[in-house]
């Protein structure tokens, strides 16, 4: 097929994947580096999803949200990295377009699905630091079971609105996508006709919920550093203060870079960016939780029957023994 499509009445077969345009040389190396970290992202959150699930003392309300947050970096990488993979590892950068739709709708159904979690995460926060004596109470584990399947339901309407300004447009323009994989607007602009309310669309319905969330978990943490200092005693201070910058780690590194990607204008800019906060997230949360979470820990040192482990700056002891 050719890299380059005429404008036709010919709607598009297939679209092609411009991905990093100044990385000529070797780019079989980075195919399997892609592939190393997808599959270490892989089996990471599988991991995690499984030791929430096993350990009854992992139960609780927080742990099963970053369970559902597991299982979300399992689909999202899923859609994303295969193809990335074959791009570079196999020089075979063409997607069936009706694939690429699918991906599309994928993404951004995803992307509304984590962050409505992480926004059900900080309010879970919020309640255990500001009303503690309440929490068990308020945040029961069917209220959180319930929490997570809204989570996962109401970010459906994300794909369905966006596909509802996508169909019907003809697609007979250029078939060249500046970037890893499918996202709304890039595809829309591949219409032959103007197509400049339904990128609106598009960008306003992401900032919204973005922002929406964003905002959300700001004001929650910004009461949880309020009453953190308010703790008198040091220890449960710093206790709090270590539970919630894990959280905010997790919340900046998958926010940050898509809200910088909205305000930047330079095509290399939202490419990179886009390939940060889609690939990233997925590979560095099992890290986060695994060396962060002291029961995770503990699992760990179990099952390879090891006294420690040492990291640099960190020291993980067996305290399951």
């Amino acid at each position: 097929a050719e890299m380059n499509k005429n404008l036709t009445d010919d709607p598009i077969a297939e679209i092609f994947f411009l991905g990093f345009a100044g990385i000529k040389q070797y780019p079989q190396m980075l195919g399997v580096l892609f592939f190393i970290v997808y599959i270490l992202s892989i089996f990471g959150n599988i991991f995690v999803f499984c030791v929430i699930k096993k350990e009854e003392q992992l139960h609780t309300p927080m742990y099963i949200i970053i369970s559902n947050l597991a299982l979300s970096d399992i689909v999202y990488t899923t859609i994303v990295m295969p193809k990335i993979i074959e791009m570079y590892l196999f020089n075979n950068y063409a997607m069936q377009f009706n694939a690429c739709v699918v991906q599309m709708c994928f993404l951004h159904f995803l992307a509304g699905v984590e962050s409505f979690l992480l926004v059900v995460m900080a309010l879970d926060r919020y309640v255990s630091i500001c009303n503690p004596l309440r929490y068990p109470s308020l945040i029961t584990h069917n209220l959180t079971y319930v929490m997570c399947l809204v989570c996962w339901v109401c970010p459906l309407f994300v794909p369905g609105l966006l596909f509802a300004y996508y169909v019907g447009l003809p697609y007979c323009g250029p078939n060249k996508i500046p970037h890893l994989y499918c996202e709304y607007a890039l595809v829309v602009r591949l219409a032959c006709t103007d197509t400049t309310s339904n990128v609106n669309v598009g960008i306003t319905l992401g900032c919204v919920l973005l922002l929406g969330c964003f905002s959300i978990i700001c004001l929650s943490y910004f009461q949880i550093i309020i009453a953190i200092f308010k703790v008198t005693q040091p220890g449960g201070r710093s206790k709090a203060f270590y539970t919630c910058s894990t959280q905010l780690v997790v919340i900046c590194i998958f926010m940050l870079p898509r809200i910088f990607a909205y305000v930047s204008l330079n095509f290399f800019n939202i490419i990179a960016l886009g390939f940060f906060y889609s690939v990233f997230p997925p590979f560095i949360h099992p890290v986060i939780y695994s060396l962060r979470t002291k029961e995770i820990r503990a699992f760990i040192l179990k099952s390879f029957r090891m006294k420690t482990i040492n990291i640099p700056g960190v020291k993980l002891e067996n305290i399951s023994a």
